[in-house]
Parts: C-alpha cells; sequence; structure tokens
C-alpha cells in the first residue's frame, strides 16, 4: 500500500514538472508582438513603403494584426498578386470534390484549346493536376490564344497562363464567371466582406491606392488591372489580381488552419499543400497555388508570393507552430521592398531577423548614377551628332562613335534578352528603368544617324 502511494507520488510529481516544463517552454517561445510592430513601423518608413497591413492567427483567433503607414483599416483591401493562385486551386478542389472535375483528365474535356492553342492538340495530354502544379509545358511569359506544349512538360515552370486556364474551367464546369464562383463559394461562407475579384468591386470596397517606385520615389497610380480573358492575355484575374485586406486574409489562413473548415475537405487541403513537384532540385516544392520548404527556415514552412504592379504581398503558414501570417504592401519596388518582406515578417513566424544595410540608398542610388550618366551619354552624343569634320576622324574617333552611336543602343535594347523577361512584362514592372532605357537608346541611335548624315555632307563639300 505504501508502495503505491509512493508510486503514486512519484508519477504525480513527474508530470508537474513535464507540465511545468510545457509552461516554460512555451514562456521562451512567447513573442514580443509590440517590438516587433515597431520594428515594421520603422522598416516601412526607412524603406518609403506607403502602406502595410499585417496579421497573424492561428486556428482559432487572431494573434496579432496591425496596419502602416497610409493603411487605414485592418479591413481595406490590397490587390495580391499570386496569392490569388491559391483561390484558384481551392475552387478546383471544390468542383472535383462534387465530382464535377477530374484532376487527372485532359484540360480539352472542359475546354475548346483551338480558341488558346496554337496547336489544339497540346491539350490532349494536359491535366488539370498539371496546370495546378505547373508543369504544363506552358512557358513563363506565354499569352492565352498562343499557347504551345514546350519540351519542359512535367517540369515545374511557373506561368500565370496555367491558372488563367484553370479561371476558364471553373467558369466552364460551374456556369459562372469567376468573380461570382470565388465570391459565393469562398468570400462569402468566410465572411471575406472586403475582397473582391474584379477592379469595380475592389474600388467599392475600399481598394488602397498603389504605388510604383520611380527612381526611388513611390508614385501612386492604379494597377493594370487585367480584363477578362482573351487572347492575348498574360495577367489575369485566377493567377494574381483578386483583392483582399489582412483581416480577411486572417479568415483565409484560418480556414487552412483548420483543415478546410466547411469550404472545402480535409484531403483537398493536403492535395493543395502538400500533392506538389520539385522546383530547382528539391530547394523547394511547389503544390497546388503553395509552395513548401524543409529547408529555407529552421522548420517546415508553406508559403505563396504576391506581386503586380504597385502591390507586393506573401503569405505563410508553419504546419508545426499551427500559425499563419499575411503582410500586405501597396507599393512595387523590385530592388527593396520585394526583398525585405521575408526580413520584415521573419520574427512574426519565430525566424532570426536579418541585419541588412540602408538597401534603399544603396541600391536606387545605384541605379539612380546609372540612370544619370546614360542621360549624360545620350547629351553628349547630340552635342557630337552635329560636330563632325572629316580631319577630325581619327581611329580613336571612329571606335568612340562605334560604341556610343552602335554598342550602346545595342546592349540597352538587348537588356530584355538579357534577362530573359519580355519588354511588354518590364514595362509593366519596371517602367522607370524602361523609359530611360528605350528613350536612351533612341536618343543614341538617331544621334549617331544625324552624325553620319552631317559627316557625309561636311565630306562632300570639302571633296568640292
Amino acid at each position: 500500500m505504501l508502495s503505491n502511494k509512493i508510486l503514486w507520488f512519484v508519477m504525480t510529481m513527474i508530470l508537474c514538472l513535464a507540465f511545468c516544463g510545457e509552461i516554460v517552454s512555451a514562456t521562451e517561445k512567447s513573442v514580443d508582438y509590440e517590438a516587433i510592430s515597431a520594428q515594421i513601423a520603422r522598416d516601412v518608413e526607412e524603406n518609403h513603403i506607403p502602406g502595410m497591413a499585417v496579421c497573424v492567427v492561428d486556428k482559432d483567433e487572431v494573434i496579432f494584426e496591425e496596419t502602416y503607414g497610409n493603411c487605414i483599416s485592418v479591413e481595406q483591401p490590397f490587390i495580391i498578386g499570386s496569392m490569388s493562385k491559391s483561390f484558384t486551386a481551392i475552387s478546383i478542389m471544390q468542383l472535383q470534390e462534387k465530382g464535377r472535375i477530374d484532376l487527372d483528365a485532359s484540360i480539352s474535356q472542359y475546354i475548346d484549346a483551338s480558341e488558346w492553342f496554337i496547336n489544339p492538340t497540346d491539350s490532349n495530354e494536359i491535366t488539370i493536376r498539371d496546370l495546378l502544379n505547373q508543369t504544363s509545358g506552358i512557358d513563363t511569359y506565354q499569352t492565352l490564344g498562343k499557347l504551345e506544349r514546350t519540351d519542359s512538360y512535367g517540369t515545374h515552370v511557373y506561368a500565370n497562363a496555367n491558372y488563367g486556364l484553370l479561371g476558364l474551367i471553373i467558369e466552364t464546369v460551374s456556369g459562372m464567371s469567376y468573380e461570382d464562383y470565388v465570391t459565393e463559394n469562398i468570400f462569402n461562407p468566410l465572411g471575406m466582406d472586403h475582397s473582391a475579384a474584379s477592379l469595380e468591386k475592389a474600388k467599392d470596397n475600399g481598394l488602397i491606392e498603389g504605388y510604383r517606385n520611380y527612381f526611388g520615389i513611390p508614385v501612386a497610380g492604379e494597377a493594370d488591372y487585367p480584363e477578362a480573358i482573351h487572347n492575348g492575355t498574360w495577367t489575369n484575374v485566377p493567377a494574381g489580381y483578386i483583392s483582399s485586406g489582412c483581416s480577411d486574409m486572417g479568415k483565409y489562413l484560418q480556414m487552412y488552419l483548420n483543415d478546410g473548415e466547411d469550404i472545402v475537405n480535409e484531403e483537398s487541403i493536403e492535395s493543395v499543400l502538400y500533392d506538389n513537384v520539385s522546383v530547382n532540385n528539391g530547394s523547394y516544392y511547389y503544390g497546388m497555388g503553395w509552395m513548401y520548404s524543409e529547408k529555407m527556415y529552421s522548420q517546415p514552412i508553406l508559403w505563396h508570393a504576391g506581386l503586380v504592379e504597385n502591390y507586393t504581398s506573401n503569405m505563410f503558414i508553419l504546419p508545426e507552430e499551427g500559425i499563419a501570417a499575411v503582410v500586405l504592401a501597396n507599393m512595387n519596388d523590385y530592388l527593396v521592398t520585394n526583398n525585405i518582406i521575408g526580413n520584415i515578417i521573419n520574427p512574426l513566424i519565430g525566424e532570426e531577423r536579418n541585419d541588412l544595410p540602408d538597401l534603399y540608398l544603396i541600391l536606387h542610388g545605384v541605379i539612380d548614377v546609372v540612370c544619370i550618366l546614360l542621360c549624360t551619354l545620350s547629351v553628349y552624343s547630340i552635342s557630337r551628332a552635329f560636330h563632325c569634320k572629316n580631319k577630325e576622324r581619327t581611329l580613336k574617333a571612329t571606335v568612340l562613335d562605334i560604341m556610343v552611336y552602335i554598342l550602346v543602343p545595342i546592349l540597352l535594347l538587348c537588356i530584355p534578352f538579357m534577362v530573359n523577361t519580355p519588354a511588354r512584362v518590364l514595362w509593366l514592372f519596371v517602367k522607370d528603368l524602361c523609359i530611360v532605357i528605350y528613350a536612351n537608346a533612341t536618343i543614341l541611335i538617331l544621334s549617331g544617324v544625324c552624325r553620319m548624315i552631317f559627316y557625309k555632307k561636311e565630306t562632300n563639300a570639302e571633296l568640292n
């Protein structure tokens, strides 16, 4: 009897110690959101981000929610860019659960491929799953109406056209517009009252003004919001133009943490997140509108970023911690904002913050100096164009002319090929640099032509 009491006492003490250990562990993992929020406010100011909204949730409640800059409310919507793809994937899974879509069926069973592919038979080998995982063989910058299945079929290649096609499939199968479908089947059931899949509705909801960055200066301007999908479409709503606020996105992320709630079943959530394909030799994996990695952070993480002309966003799920976070910014700045969002969000998800230099001044300063030098060269080329005498035609002058009037403009015009990005896409996202590149290339070429004409006249005059 005494031995039983001793055993009971020992077991009770062990359980108490274990419980205390859990309390200590939880305390050690506690996050100082007040300090993190103050740091985010400094980041927003120092990096000239007009507005930002941040939200952290677990499956039951909002843990942290705050706005910065000119964002006036956690409900105020931003355009969320490619985070829209996950909404399209969830819509597809809903239709699959109802037996109206087979993920492994050819897409030609659901849409008229002849309208979107150069060779309609290409679509016979592409399945809905291929579109979701972006393994369809469609290249990144292909446009709808001119699609081709390339040799990359089966390998992940990120392409907006994949999710544009999924949007068309949703419309065909459901008999509803994409906007109406996601509103009735995702936004409304989750209480996402400030989310939309059209520009008109986004504005009605109070869409925050977006900013492009021109030479380091944020300039307000409307996004190039895409029209309905048609021939020539590259960007499209199902791939990148849903609008939502951080409060609504918190509700959306809680749906994942709660295994789909009443939106989709747990099996569909597992498929969207983990039925994935390798990217960059396994450095991370692409599922269905979500990416997954066990290497990028100290624990497994799911995420997807979003980027359009004047908005930037990112969302994260930490499956082991059971928390999720989203950050929305109303500026597209390839040099800085798009690269520091990870640093801003890191402390919110329990990661170390990186010590970064003043990237804003460094990167924009370097680019601005290069732009000034290029403009100076163009002014110099104009001044030389009408001061050309035959006696000045030395080897040094000839080499200089070839460099200024031929090589430099060719180099500028080849930049889209060098960065493997079409000029039309560069124009959407870095208008300031495009203006400098093409304006100066044009000036240098015209100045070179004028210099040749002037030189020929001078030569004829001397001969006569």
